[in-house]
């Protein structure tokens, strides 16, 4: 971590506003597009950016200054994005205990190139619980263990669930 870095946390915890406001204008961006890529609508995103941000205010005498802090604040910011989602009851679809997962069906995906707007603008189209399993693994970088636990369902559950949301996705794509 950097010296104007340690400095601004040190002067957070005591409470100075202009060392919150520059913590604030470093960061937002980067922890609003997290949120936004979990909950996927941007009033929620804004609401979820800001709710870290207080967190984050309130926990600063809970960081180990021997962790990075963008990688500190950026897990603040998912965890709350992803309760914004637990509030509104995703869609996810409990398995039997028999399920079998079957094999992904291959796709030209690698042939396939989007704009990154464009494949924005899909995700934002998918069901809630597909959005999240998408987000949380590819860009958040949970493995499948670790989304069934955040989420409390089983793993099969969360493999299906990300299979169909990415066929649901080049379904979308090859539909525009």
């Amino acid at each position: 971590m950097n010296d104007s870095t340690s400095y601004l946390i040190r002067n957070c915890k005591r409470g100075k506003q202009s060392s919150q406001m520059e913590l604030y204008r470093r960061y937002a961006q980067k922890l609003y597009a997290a949120c936004y890529r979990i909950v996927g609508n941007a009033p929620e995103a804004e609401e979820a950016m800001q709710d870290s941000f207080l967190k984050i205010f309130n926990r600063l005498d809970q960081y180990d200054e021997t962790l990075n802090f963008e990688a500190w604040i950026h897990r603040i910011a998912v965890h709350t994005a992803i309760d914004y989602v637990r509030r509104q009851q995703p869609d996810l679809v409990e398995l039997q205990e028999n399920f079998v997962l079957t094999e992904e069906e291959p796709t030209d995906e690698e042939d396939i190139q989007y704009s990154v707007n464009r494949i924005k603008d899909a995700t934002a189209l998918l069901p809630t619980g597909y959005r999240l399993i998408l987000s949380l693994h590819l860009f958040e970088g949970y493995d499948m263990e670790e989304i069934s636990t955040i989420l409390n369902i089983k793993s099969a559950s969360v493999r299906s669930q990300f299979l169909r949301a990415k066929r649901k996705l080049v379904e979308l794509l090859s539909a525009n």
